[in-house]
């Protein structure tokens, strides 16, 4: 294995660096959804008025907050919204609110700009498993239909903790969506598929191709104008 010369990628700073570069892919009036966990990262980084979307019935979330914090005032406490993870926000201003029919006639009808997603297998042909783990039952949540996104962006670990390559050959858990990931960010570097092929187009700094390599066991072709020693 190619020696590795930063996180493992469940470091603050890989996750936040991988939360930067995904939020560059949005712009202005992109209307997005980011899935529980290391994802709602990239809330803190897209540009203003990219809206963000929760499942629960809420297009506009805004900042995180903690209910038992001090400083935010007690009226401010008691009508914040809560996402579908249960985590209270403050809406931006024009938030809109609506019910879960409404919500999933957004998601199911391919209606989002994009969605971000976390990850325990990606396939080389784009599918992606990320909702059961031998022993651990996470539940799918809302991701099966999240991935009706235009696009369906997997934000995740390069490798498992037992340093395991998470781009696959093939899935060998349930998929989550089959054939419809449109990139892969890790804290490596960042995948684009095309036609269902795992293309690299950027490498983090602190990384390079041999590393990308050996811990990836997908087949995958390396692009032409391929960026190294980019700062995500």
């Amino acid at each position: 294995m190619a020696e590795i010369k930063q996180g493992t990628g469940k470091t603050r700073d890989d996750k936040e660096a991988m939360a930067r570069r995904i939020a560059k892919f949005f712009e202005p009036g992109d209307v997005i959804n980011l899935g529980i966990g290391a994802p709602l990262l990239v809330s803190n980084y897209v540009a203003d008025g990219v809206l963000i979307h929760t499942e629960n019935g809420c297009v506009g979330m805004g900042t995180q907050i903690s209910r038992s914090n001090p400083e935010i005032p007690a009226r401010t406490q008691l009508e914040s919204f809560s996402n579908a993870g249960g985590t209270p926000f403050l809406p931006v201003p024009g938030a809109m609110v609506f019910s879960h029919v409404t919500s999933y006639a957004l998601i199911r009808g391919g209606h989002l700009a994009g969605t971000v997603l976390g990850a325990f297998e990606v396939s080389e042909t784009a599918d992606l498993a990320n909702w059961y783990i031998k022993g651990n039952f996470a539940g799918m949540g809302g991701a099966m239909d999240l991935c009706q996104a235009k696009r369906v962006i997997v934000q995740t670990t390069h490798c498992t903790k037992n340093g395991d390559p998470k781009l696959l050959h093939k899935c060998t858990l349930p998929l989550t969506c089959n054939g419809l990931i449109t990139d892969v960010v890790t804290e490596r570097c960042w995948f684009q598929f095309v036609d269902k092929k795992l293309i690299l187009k950027e490498i983090r700094e602190g990384y390079d191709l041999d590393n990308i390599k050996a811990n990836t066991e997908a087949d995958f072709t390396v692009a032409d104008d391929l960026k190294t020693d980019v700062a995500f």
